[in-house]
């Protein structure tokens, strides 16, 4: 490895290091099983044990996007609004964006992109009819699998820029060039930060591999939710930043082709999949505002 190439990977790492800490509250709450009788409960008491997390759960929750006929008063019917999941989703989100706060249009546009991908693949996974896909837990996938590429904007800008202005055509093609400019990848970058969060290894083992293929026929649960996160990402790319074009608005043949994308195990129709896009980018737009990203 040449030096300079050397000296930046050693600088991200140093990066890595001097993460701050999530609070212990998040940690928690991602590491709770849904599946359990008393997931309801427990993070209601999680959050309860926090009052500005339970000031911010009440602020969405009455939130013009979430508000229902009566004001919400108790954390209790705040998560029973939002849903469990949901709330222990954007507890993460407020947590993390305290973490990387964004500090011109370059950095929201890698948070509105998360919050796009991670939207998505909740629609996606929704659809996907498996049991064994909790849509919030696909939610929680797309707003980290970029991670490391806050890092690289954090520490190193100008190798971020130098990568997303370099050629490439492919997901292949861009970590090669990460790794050809910074020693590392975002994807390497991302899983070692939640690894340092003491976030769900489940979680870390899909932002190391959502550029890589899995089989067309995944028997494994990691696979199915990098499968569902490649196509949301790929969905959301263009849109990435601010009034920019979406796929949208590149037609009828780039939908075609994104649908040629899905896993064979997912069939979407071309009008559903264009329906997923618009209410994600609208739904994102929404969550940048409420997180002050716009």
């Amino acid at each position: 490895m040449d030096a300079p190439r050397h000296q930046l990977r050693k600088k991200l790492e140093h990066h890595l290091d001097e993460l701050p800490a999530l609070p212990s509250v998040v940690v928690k709450l991602m590491g709770l099983d849904p599946a359990r009788d008393t997931y309801f409960d427990d993070v209601r008491a999680l959050i309860e044990s926090a009052p500005n997390f339970s000031a911010r759960l009440l602020a969405t929750a009455n939130s013009a996007a979430h508000a229902g006929v009566q004001p919400i008063t108790t954390v209790g019917a705040a998560i029973a609004r939002l849903g469990s999941r949901a709330a222990a989703n954007l507890l993460l989100a407020s947590s993390v964006t305290r973490v990387f706060v964004p500090r011109d249009d370059w950095e929201k546009s890698l948070w509105r992109h998360a919050l796009q991908v991670a939207i998505a693949a909740r629609a996606l996974a929704q659809h996907a009819g498996d049991k064994e896909l909790a849509p919030d837990e696909l939610y929680a996938a797309g707003l980290l699998h970029d991670i490391g590429r806050f890092v690289m904007f954090q520490e190193a800008p100008e190798a971020l820029r130098a990568v997303d202005e370099g050629q490439w055509h492919s997901p292949a093609e861009l970590v090669a060039q990460e790794r050809a400019i910074c020693g590392l990848t975002h994807s390497e970058l991302g899983a070692r930060a939640c690894e340092k969060w003491r976030l769900p290894s489940e979680l870390a083992h899909v932002v190391r591999e959502h550029h890589h293929p899995v089989p067309p026929r995944p028997t494994r649960k990691v696979d199915k939710i990098v499968a569902l996160l490649r196509v949301a990402d790929l969905a959301m790319f263009p849109s990435a930043m601010p009034g920019t074009p979406s796929l949208l608005d590149e037609g009828e043949p780039a939908l075609e082709a994104l649908a040629h994308k899905l896993p064979p195990w997912l069939v979407l129709p071309a009008p559903r999949l264009r329906d997923i896009v618009a209410r994600s980018i609208a739904e994102a737009d929404a969550v940048c505002a409420g997180l002050q990203l716009t």
